[in-house]
């Protein structure tokens, strides 16, 4: 009886072996359309917490400072100590007209000059990427650095000041409250916004 000593091959043919690479490949392209997103969001987080401190930071900065550039000592600006229905008595002076808001040409907030008074003094600040002041200072005008690097580089904030009285969030003439807006772009282009009220206290 004769013996078959042909020995049976395995494995897999051409054919196979591309169906195998296509379907790989499609498998790969799916499983990195979930990751890299995911990726990117992941860091969305940690720039929001630091864009968060950033305006925590200015906006308790902003809220010790005096109330109005006409506030001395222990008088508050539109205070009526006579009762007289004006400000113009001995003691007593009017609270900055809106347009007048922004730094007076003395004041600065950069270093080593940064002088800001009062909370209007903040209306139109600037600073960080895109801004012609493209560093974000602290309170000293000094730049925020960490390990000798930016702290904030790529972020910018900007800050408007108005007066809303009824503290509604809509602009009014009703000069005894402040609403302060903090605005923070991220360097991923994500704009978040801060606000709080400082009253003529």
């Amino acid at each position: 009886m004769p013996v078959n000593s042909a020995k049976t091959q395995t494995g897999f043919t051409l054919i196979e072996l591309i169906i195998g690479i296509v379907i790989f490949a499609i498998a790969l392209t799916f499983i990195t359309s979930l990751i890299f997103p995911q990726a990117r969001k992941s860091v969305d987080p940690i720039m929001q917490v630091r864009a968060t401190e950033l305006a925590n930071t200015l906006i308790r900065e902003i809220t010790a400072k005096a109330y109005d550039e006409n506030s001395q000592n222990n008088t508050r600006c539109n205070d009526d100590l006579n009762d007289d229905g004006d400000f113009d008595d001995a003691g007593e002076s009017a609270c900055t007209a809106i347009g007048n808001f922004g730094p007076d040409s003395s004041e600065f907030r950069s270093y080593p000059d940064s002088n800001f008074d009062d909370v209007d003094d903040y209306h139109g600040l600037q600073q960080g990427a895109g801004y012609s002041d493209a560093i974000i200072r602290n309170s000293l005008g000094e730049i925020l650095l960490v390990n000798g690097k930016n702290l904030y580089a790529g972020f910018s904030v900007s800050v408007l000041v108005t007066y809303d009285g009824d503290m509604d969030g809509i602009a009014d003439n009703d000069q005894s409250s402040k609403l302060i807006l903090v605005n923070v772009t991220t360097p991923s282009g994500e704009t978040l916004q801060f606000s709080t009220y400082r009253s003529n206290y």
